[in-house]
């Protein structure tokens, strides 16, 4: 799964745009919306049959939920982290489903990034791994929505970008 997009054609600003993952397609989510409505629609019949009408409502219920889910689920996959840095600043750009704009700047002649915890923490635990980018006492994490292995592959393209504007 990609979710860095590097920017080629940028070679004094690198640059790289993350989003979060869906896995299902609007297309694949209008075809499984129609097979789950047909599904309900023909065992709500069955019960209908044997008198236990009110069960189709429910049914008609159920459905309307699993759609607002989806579509709440894909509003939020709307949400970008545009990164940049120069020989002098690292700026993270985080734009909100709303399309709000929040703007993190840390100096990035001594900026480090790391993972934290360092290792990726177990199944079991509820602990979330985060990326960090720090310097002189500030700090900003990157990548919140991404799932851990995401950013274990994160983290070296961030060091390479970081890199080639602190020579």
């Amino acid at each position: 799964m990609t979710t860095a997009e590097p920017d080629h054609n940028s070679r004094e600003t690198p640059r790289l745009t993350l989003w979060p993952h869906r896995s299902l397609s609007p297309r694949a989510f209008k075809i499984m919306m129609m097979v789950l409505g047909g599904m309900m629609l023909s065992m709500g019949l069955v019960f209908f049959l044997i008198g236990a009408w009110p069960v189709i409502g429910f049914m008609g219920l159920e459905i309307a939920v699993l759609w607002m889910a989806f579509k709440l689920n894909y509003k939020a996959a709307k949400r970008r982290e545009n990164l940049s840095a120069t020989s002098t600043t690292f700026r993270i750009e985080r734009v909100s489903p709303e399309g709000q704009t929040e703007v993190d700047e840390l100096p990035s002649p001594w900026l480090k990034a790391r993972l934290e915890p360092n290792t990726p923490p177990e199944d079991n635990l509820r602990v979330q791994q985060k990326l960090i980018v720090s310097s002189h006492g500030k700090q900003a994490e990157v990548g919140s929505f991404l799932h851990a292995s995401e950013k274990q592959d994160l983290l070296p393209e961030i060091e390479d970008m970081l890199k080639r504007v602190q020579r």
